[in-house]
């Protein structure tokens, strides 16, 4: 029975070859009219480049004959096929037909053609989408019962607006080992959004503070995980605070060893970040030992005199990605889009305020979120 059905499906396969190669239409239709746009078919076709074809080399064939319930034979185009001059926006970009050999021939076999002219391919690009905006925000509040909630609902409403929270429990790590219930059950709902990375506030009296102390606080947030037996207990970087503007090489080892201590303490990880404070454009040694530098932190009044003294000349040409820029006690009448476009200019991260503390949800940042969306 397998032999007679071999021989059969070859004597089919052969007839619709000689169809197929004098353009007849009576078992396999040798053209099919689509449009340019028309997507690739489930069987390989590919787009269509708009390009004339002046001639064409001469075909081959060849065909796959595959047993099993029934037969399928796939007859496929090694090389175009010879034509006279044509204009390829006339064809279809893809040729993918399929004709039944009847069941006296065969008991099941379909024949698929593929064919295209020469054409170039396109491939979709894919990636993840860049945040269309990024804001640092410290957030110094205590976590009494809902009072994260508003900083909860802001993150998660903006999934494009990438949100760098600082969180500081006593300013610093604290004392002990880990800081109270309330900030056990609220930090690893923040850290739950991907659009949000957590990092914890250290002091260092701009590089006079005993670097052992300021060790044992980085030490201490990063043995959070283990010691609450949560993993998204935890904070993923280091905000440190009080830096130096001005260029001291004993200070410049200072920061770059607590910037080396951060980046190798797993269980700030995986994104042990690194950002220091000195809350003006520092000498250009310190800007490359951390991650971000928070290039501005004052109220707004100061910072329109800033703009006016050119105060920022000196990090033009910086990676903005890596500067960051905080405005306070912003007034009400104040254009907030201007006021933002103004500190994107110099930064790619952004804090603005309305309020002159850390310690408030200020419901001015649903617009500036909203701004950084757009």
């Amino acid at each position: 029975m397998f032999q007679e059905n071999y021989s059969r499906a070859l004597v089919g396969l052969m007839g619709c070859m000689a169809l197929v190669q004098h353009g007849h239409s009576a078992c396999i239709p040798p053209y099919r009219l689509h449009g340019a746009d028309q997507e690739h078919s489930a069987y390989g076709g590919w787009r269509h480049s708009h390009t004339s074809v002046s001639k064409a080399p001469e075909s081959t064939y060849s065909a796959e004959v595959t047993y099993t319930n029934s037969v399928s034979i796939r007859l496929t185009e090694s090389v175009s096929v010879a034509v006279p001059t044509i204009d390829a926006s006339t064809l279809a970009p893809a040729i993918t037909e399929t004709a039944s050999i009847p069941s006296t021939v065969i008991p099941t076999a379909s024949v698929s053609v593929a064919t295209s002219t020469p054409t170039s391919s396109a491939t979709a690009a894919s990636g993840t989408s860049a945040s269309k905006g990024n804001i640092m925000i410290p957030w110094y509040l205590y976590p009494a019962e809902g009072a994260w909630t508003p900083m909860e609902e802001l993150i998660s409403s903006n999934p494009d607006v990438q949100f760098t929270i600082i969180i500081n429990p006593d300013n610093g790590s604290g004392s002990t080992t880990l800081p109270d219930e309330n900030f056990l059950a609220a930090v690893p709902r923040l850290t739950a959004y991907s659009n949000a990375l957590v990092i914890g506030y250290v002091r260092t009296g701009k590089g006079t503070r005993d670097i052992s102390e300021v060790e044992k606080e980085i030490n201490t947030y990063a043995g959070w995980p283990s010691a609450s037996g949560n993993s998204s207990f935890a904070v993923h970087g280091i905000f440190i605070d009080e830096a130096p503007s001005d260029y001291d090489a004993a200070a410049v080892t200072y920061y770059q060893q607590l910037a080396s201590l951060i980046r190798g303490s797993e269980g700030l990880g995986p994104n042990n970040h690194v950002v220091t404070n000195p809350g003006t454009v520092p000498d250009a040694a310190y800007l490359s030992i951390p991650d971000a530098t928070v290039i501005f932190e004052s109220p707004y009044s100061e910072f329109v005199r800033a703009l006016s003294s050119d105060q920022f000349q000196s990090i033009k040409g910086e990676d903005l990605s890596r500067l960051a820029s905080m405005v306070y006690d912003v007034p009400d009448n104040v254009d907030l889009s201007t006021l933002l476009s103004q500190l994107r200019a110099i930064s790619s991260q952004t804090y603005l305020s309305n309020l002159d503390t850390y310690q408030a949800f200020d419901s001015v940042w649903t617009k500036v979120v909203s701004l950084l969306s757009a």
